[in-house]
């Protein structure tokens, strides 16, 4: 796979198991003619719309510009992933994206641009996993607003590599002596025959180290619960993933994920509360915790903040809560006692119209309320 040499030679970093890299291109090249064939009489996985949600299919090794038979061979390009994405987006049939990933990685190149639309879309996002996301794949699969896998599915590997080989000494062995006249002491790094010095080393190094950084810090922009210690290149299956924060939750299959998606999504829409300082309208768009305006949360005391920050964690990484009195629930009441004082579950900041929550599951009555309110100061009437 020509997409891939570079990363094989060592050439540059790659986002994938360097294993998986190599099986990929040797079964390619053996394996490509034959396998063409049985492709022209199929079709690659594409995007599609099922109930309102826009499914994006990321199925194989991931680069960016890749040729007709490169795709044809099992990969998949960054740039057709981010043209379905904005088509979805700009789509008003189309009201949530979900991207169906089975991936082990791939190369840098445009990994973290598209990972970047996939986190800045006002639609809601799930991506979903029953086999892998690991490496490249995760880096986008991570940006979505929900990040659902299997029990049993490979997660994680958030790590980056580059393996230069040493042929210096086939070379001597061989009586070959490489001369390599450059300009720039970093110039010409790993040419075969030759051996790596310390400053080249230590650039490469660098290199890697801040592609890593990077990583990670997309990571934890969406999944805050990670910890550094879990982002070292190690994987995870998906029920260990969902303990760390890796993911937000559990299904068997991307059927069940795509149903409780559709479910929490199916309240979104326009929801305008007046508020009393004045009477200005804020529009809330999104069923997650987390989507919340900013003209909202500066309404908020720094106490309130605080809270909302705790509420978004917990959510994004055990789920919703329940309505029930028990350790999952909300202690949510359809008639709120306190309706007189402003608490009511339409005034809390996690209210998502036309009856629903962006922290707990069901039918949420505008004039209940639960344990778990935050709502402005200007909303709450003095007994």
């Amino acid at each position: 796979m020509k997409f891939l040499t570079n990363g094989l030679s060592g050439r540059e970093p790659l986002l994938i198991d360097p294993t998986k890299a190599k099986d990929h291109a040797v079964l390619a090249e053996k394996f490509g003619f034959t396998d063409m064939i049985s492709q022209l009489f199929g079709a690659a996985p594409q995007p599609y719309v099922v109930d309102g949600i826009g499914v994006i299919p990321v199925v194989g090794v991931i680069g960016k510009g890749l040729s007709p038979l490169e795709k044809m061979m099992g990969a998949v390009d960054v740039n057709d992933i981010a043209d379905a994405v904005d088509a979805f987006a700009a789509s008003p049939e189309v009201n949530s994206i979900a991207l169906q990933i089975s991936s082990p990685g791939g190369t840098v190149t445009g990994v973290e641009e598209l990972a970047n639309k996939v986190r800045n879309l006002k639609k809601p996002t799930m991506a979903y996993t029953d086999s892998e996301m690991a490496s490249a794949a995760y880096w986008i699969g991570s940006a979505a607003d929900r990040l659902v896998a299997s029990p049993s599915s490979t997660i994680g590997s958030i790590g980056v590599y580059l393996a230069i080989p040493d042929y210096s000494k086939a070379a001597e062995m061989a009586g070959i002596k490489m001369v390599v006249l450059k300009s720039g002491k970093y110039k010409g790094a790993g040419i075969e025959g030759t051996s790596l010095n310390a400053d080249q080393i230590e650039n490469l190094q660098a290199s890697v180290d801040t592609i890593h950084a990077d990583f990670k810090a997309a990571v934890n922009m969406k999944r805050k619960m990670v910890q550094a210690d879990a982002m070292e290149g190690q994987t995870f299956s998906g029920k260990q993933a969902s303990q760390i924060g890796m993911v937000t939750g559990l299904a068997d299959s991307f059927t069940e994920a795509l149903s409780k998606f559709a479910g929490s999504t199916a309240t979104v829409t326009t929801l305008v509360h007046a508020f009393a300082n004045g009477g200005k309208a804020i529009t809330l768009l999104k069923a997650k915790a987390s989507d919340i305006e900013e003209e909202v949360m500066a309404l908020l005391s720094p106490r309130q903040r605080e809270m909302v920050d705790e509420l978004e964690g917990i959510e994004e990484t055990f789920g919703p809560f329940d309505q029930t009195s028990g350790p999952e629930g909300s202690h949510y009441v359809a008639a709120s006692p306190f309706g007189a004082q402003g608490l009511l579950c339409q005034n809390c900041v996690f209210y998502r119209g036309p009856r629903g929550c962006g922290l707990v599951s069901g039918d949420i009555d505008p004039n209940g309320i639960c344990k778990l309110w935050v709502i402005p100061g200007s909303l709450i009437k003095a007994e």
